[in-house]
């Protein structure tokens, strides 16, 4: 992120409810019991989490229907 993009426009940059989800969603589904991720792995859920999250969900729809 361009933080003195941002900064510049007089928008206020924070990091903490992204580091707060970071914690309470990401890394709570990593450590559940018995399971075992690579970095590979818990990158894609990750940036699932992401396109889902930010409405973009219609991008990987188009990428499952063109890897059918």
């Amino acid at each position: 992120m361009s933080y003195k993009t941002y900064k510049d426009k007089g928008l206020l940059i924070g990091s903490g409810p992204i580091e707060a989800a970071h914690r309470n969603v990401i890394q709570q589904r990593l450590k559940l019991s018995g399971q075992k991720w690579s970095i590979k792995g818990a990158q894609a859920i990750a940036n699932l989490r992401c396109y889902n999250k930010s409405g973009a969900w219609h991008i990987i729809d188009k990428l499952i229907k063109l890897a059918a």
